[in-house]
């Protein structure tokens, strides 16, 4: 019954990082995203000045 409880308790934990560490993983991703996005526009905006 001991070890069952520890099982559960692990289970939870395990669960509890898991589901944070996604949201997290979502949010860098978003913002790596953003980040390629505004250095592709000023690399356009760069090439377009020098033609």
């Amino acid at each position: 019954m001991r070890s069952a409880i520890g099982f559960l308790i692990i289970l939870w934990g395990l669960a509890h990082f898991f589901s944070t560490a996604f949201s997290q993983l979502e949010t860098t991703a978003t913002s790596a995203l953003q980040t390629i996005a505004v250095a592709a526009e000023v690399s356009r905006e760069a090439m377009l000045e020098t033609k």
